[in-house]
């Protein structure tokens, strides 16, 4: 059952505590996003004085040759001055990308109660981590999005702790 969104504790409870994540917001069928998930005006964009981006894509294949110094600067100004960056010729084969893309619909397409058994709070295995928000106790605002956070130490271990929905990845690795 869908939350008042009005109500931030049902909402905080339907969305963080009974799993149902910023999808389950969504699915509800909502025409506004919830004040929960809205910055305080001190914190939001100012559109009229906001710049675009005009930071290339950082090309990894040239990480082996003489611009190494060049593309590690790259990443390091990157980082710092907007916290992410795009990269190309990374390696990582594109069915491999596409699994990945299909676990995670996998995970997030699960009903509620089975994707809250790995809630960071709660979660039976320290390999899986579920939520939304990273500390949405303590946020001036929630985050927009669901994550799920999987650390692998091996392929049994991980096969016995992630979820079922997610094993399927081993299958293109090998």
């Amino acid at each position: 059952m869908a939350p008042s969104l009005d109500d931030e504790s049902s909402l905080f409870n339907f969305v963080v505590r009974d799993g149902n994540g910023v999808k389950g917001i969504v699915d509800s069928g909502i025409s506004k996003v919830p004040r929960p998930y809205i910055q305080p005006p001190a914190e939001q964009i100012n559109k009229k004085n906001a710049s675009k981006c005009e930071i290339p894509p950082i090309d990894l294949s040239k990480l082996d040759g003489p611009e190494h110094d060049e593309v590690a600067n790259q990443i390091v100004r990157a980082a710092e001055t907007l916290g992410f960056f795009q990269v190309v010729n990374h390696g990582v084969p594109i069915q491999l990308l596409d699994t990945l893309k299909q676990t995670a619909h996998n995970f997030f397409g699960l009903p509620a109660e089975r994707k809250a058994v790995y809630r960071k709070e709660v979660s039976p295995s320290p390999l899986v981590k579920y939520g939304t928000s990273f500390v949405p106790e303590k946020e001036k605002a929630l985050e927009w999005k669901d994550y799920i956070s999987m650390a692998y130490t091996n392929e049994n271990e991980a096969l016995q702790q992630w979820p079922g929905c997610c094993s399927s990845i081993f299958e293109d690795v090998a």
